[in-house]
C-alpha cells in the first residue's frame, strides 16, 4: 500500500509542477496536455514494472495509487478554478 501511496503522491506532485511551469508561459494548454500524456505514460510504465518485480497486493496497491492520484487531480482542478486570473 505504501508503494501505491508514494506513486500517487509522485503523480500528483508532477501534476502541480507542470501546471506551475505552464503558468509562466504563453502556451498553457499545450504544456498541460503534453505533461498529462507524459505523466500517464510514465505512471503506467512504473505501475507495470512495480507489479512485475515487487510482490504487492494488487487491489490494495492499485487502489491506493488511484485514490491518491485522483485526490491530487481534483485538488489541483479546484485550485485552478478558484485561482484569480
Amino acid at each position: 500500500m505504501a508503494a501505491g501511496v508514494f506513486l500517487g503522491l509522485c503523480y500528483a506532485g508532477a501534476n502541480v509542477l507542470v501546471v506551475r511551469f505552464a503558468q509562466n508561459t504563453s502556451r498553457f494548454i499545450p504544456i498541460v496536455i503534453g505533461g498529462m500524456v507524459l505523466r500517464m505514460f510514465a505512471a503506467l510504465i512504473v505501475l507495470f514494472i512495480v507489479i512485475q518485480l515487487i510482490p504487492v497486493v494488487l487491489p490494495l496497491f492499485t487502489g491506493a495509487f488511484l485514490l491518491i492520484a485522483l485526490i491530487g487531480l481534483f485538488s489541483e482542478a479546484i485550485w485552478l478554478i478558484r485561482k484569480p486570473s
